[in-house]
């Protein structure tokens, strides 16, 4: 499927901002580890043949669609190829700290890049952490109230994140990481029920930047065609003109 027209007959640099997905990776905690194992290996049964032993729709790069929080709105069946691709900024957002609440007021200076049916990137650097650690899997920035108000008021489509989620951690408090949990179930639901969907764990948004405080791209986003789902792990690029 060709995702735009405006892409024909022109040289791009793409880059992918997806993470890779292997045995035991860094993701939210409390869900499940990502499994992989071979069935068969070529050098002794002729053909190499791998199983995916577990594996959650929540896993690494991912997609969120509103039935995720939202019973009976749209799932992966509503969405196509073009309504998750499109022009689009990554803001740098990397000067917040440790649990640190992204703002309205954060976001308000790149105003005149937040257009309506755009699509939003925030870079906070916490791809550069991605490990299995208490810092990057409970304590990365996130929205606040404001900022989730804000975005939807200026009305884009699509927001995504280079954390675990866009709101903070919401699960219960574990002995390792006693902090009280935020209000991250309703920041998704003040976005996803305004239709903005949400893409989160981006990798690499700080190649797309180059060094600025805001850079425009072409994204595509490109989740597993799975029936009804309310989310997908998925690929996501960038691509920027060469010319």
């Amino acid at each position: 499927m060709i995702v735009g027209e405006q892409l024909m007959n022109k040289r791009y640099k793409i880059m992918d901002l997806s993470h890779k997905l292997y045995t035991d990776m860094p993701s939210y905690p409390n869900l499940p580890p990502f499994r992989i194992e071979f069935l068969k290996i070529a050098a002794r049964d002729g053909s190499t043949v791998s199983m995916i032993t577990s594996m959650h729709t929540h896993l690494g790069t991912h997609i969120d669609f509103p039935l995720h929080v939202i019973p009976d709105s749209k799932s992966s069946d509503d969405y196509t190829l073009k309504d998750l691709s499109g022009e689009g900024v990554v803001i740098d957002l990397s000067y917040k700290n440790e649990r640190e609440a992204i703002t309205e007021e954060d976001l308000d200076k790149y105003s005149d890049y937040i257009n309506i049916g755009g699509i939003v990137f925030l870079f906070t650097g916490w791809s550069n952490k991605r490990g299995v650690t208490q810092t990057y899997s409970f304590r990365w920035p996130y929205l606040e109230e404001s900022a989730a108000h804000f975005l939807v008021k200026k009305g884009i489509r699509i927001l995504g994140i280079d954390g675990l989620s866009v709101g903070g951690w919401g699960g219960k408090a574990t002995i390792q990481e006693p902090a009280p949990k935020t209000a991250s179930r309703k920041i998704h639901r003040i976005l996803l029920d305004a239709g903005i969907l949400l893409v989160e764990e981006i990798a690499n948004l700080d190649k797309v930047l180059m060094g600025k405080k805001v850079a425009k791209s072409f994204f595509v986003i490109a989740p597993l065609p799975i029936k009804g789902a309310e989310a997908s792990p998925c690929r996501v690029f960038s691509m920027v003109s060469d010319l």
